[in-house]
C-alpha cells in the first residue's frame, strides 16, 4: 500500500512539473542556458495573400507543361537498367512530344537510337565536359535547323564508374499544346528563345540579357512601351528555363 501511494504522489509530482511548463516559460528558460532563444513558438499567418491576375495566369499557363517535364525526369530516374527495352519505349507512348531516345557510350557514342534513324549532325561528345554524378539527370540545349532541342541525359553507373548514358530529345515547342492558348505564352532559356508567341522576341520586353538577370533574379515582372509581362524560373537538369506570359498593355483578361 506504501509503495502504491509513492508512486501516484511521484505521478501527481511529474504531472504538476509538466504542466508548469509552458511554451512560453520553455522560451524563455531556453536563453538562460543557450544565451538565445532556440525554441521560439511557431506563428502561422493566416492573412489571405493577394495574388496579381497576371501572376494567376501564369501559374494556370504552365502548371501541365511543367507536371510533364516533371514526370519525363522522374521516369527517366526510374528506369534502372539501361537494357530495359521495355521501359524504355514506353516513354514515347507516356510523352508523344520526345523526339529521339539514344544509347550512348560514357563519351557520347551513339550506340543505339529510337527511332533507328539519326540526324544528320547529331553529336554528344560534349557530355565528356560535364561532371557526371549517380542517377543526376543532366540537361542540355542543342541549337539544329529547326530551332532548339532539350536534351535529357540519365547516367548509369556501376562502382563509381561511369558505364552508358540514356539521352532523350525534344523540341520545346512540341509541349506547347498543354498551355492552352499559346499566343501570349513566352518559353525560353538563358541560352535562347524558343518561343514568343504571336509577338517578335525583339519587340517585347523579354528581350534582355537573360545570363545576367537569371544571376540576380528568379522571378519579375517586365514591360515596355507596348507590352507586358511576368515570368518565373524552372531549374531543370542544371538549366534554367523561363515561363512567361506576355499581353499588350490595358488588356484585359
Amino acid at each position: 500500500m506504501k509503495i502504491k501511494i509513492l508512486l501516484n504522489v511521484c505521478l501527481a509530482l511529474a504531472c504538476s512539473a509538466c504542466l508548469a511548463i509552458t511554451d512560453s516559460q520553455t522560451y524563455k528558460d531556453s536563453r538562460k542556458f543557450y544565451y538565445t532563444h532556440i525554441n521560439k513558438p511557431a506563428v502561422v499567418d493566416f492573412s489571405v495573400a493577394e495574388i496579381s491576375p497576371i501572376d494567376s495566369r501564369l501559374t494556370k499557363t504552365f502548371a501541365a507543361l511543367d507536371k510533364e517535364l516533371t514526370n519525363l525526369e522522374r521516369e527517366l530516374d526510374g528506369i534502372l537498367d539501361i537494357n530495359n527495352v521495355q521501359a524504355i519505349t514506353n516513354l514515347f507512348s507516356q510523352f508523344p512530344w520526345i523526339s529521339h531516345i539514344y544509347a550512348l557510350s560514357p563519351e557520347g557514342e551513339v550506340m543505339g537510337a529510337i527511332p533507328s534513324y539519326v540526324p544528320d549532325n547529331t553529336s554528344f561528345y560534349y557530355i565528356q565536359e560535364r561532371e557526371v554524378k549517380a542517377r543526376e539527370i543532366i540537361a542540355e540545349i542543342e541549337e539544329n535547323p529547326m530551332g532548339h532541342e532539350i536534351v535529357l541525359f540519365r547516367p548509369y553507373m556501376l562502382s563509381g564508374e561511369l558505364q552508358a548514358f540514356l539521352a532523350v530529345t525534344f523540341d520545346p515547342k512540341s509541349l506547347l499544346p498543354f498551355v492552352g492558348d499559346p499566343s501570349h505564352v513566352v518559353f525560353l532559356s538563358e541560352k535562347a528563345p524558343f518561343w514568343t508567341g504571336d509577338f517578335a522576341y525583339e519587340d517585347t520586353p523579354f528581350a534582355l540579357d537573360w545570363e545576367k538577370v537569371l544571376k540576380s533574379s528568379s522571378y519579375d515582372t517586365v514591360s515596355n512601351d507596348q507590352y507586358e509581362g511576368a515570368w518565373i524560373v524552372r531549374y531543370y537538369g542544371g538549366q534554367r528555363l523561363v515561363y512567361g506570359v506576355l499581353q499588350e498593355k490595358g488588356q484585359e483578361e
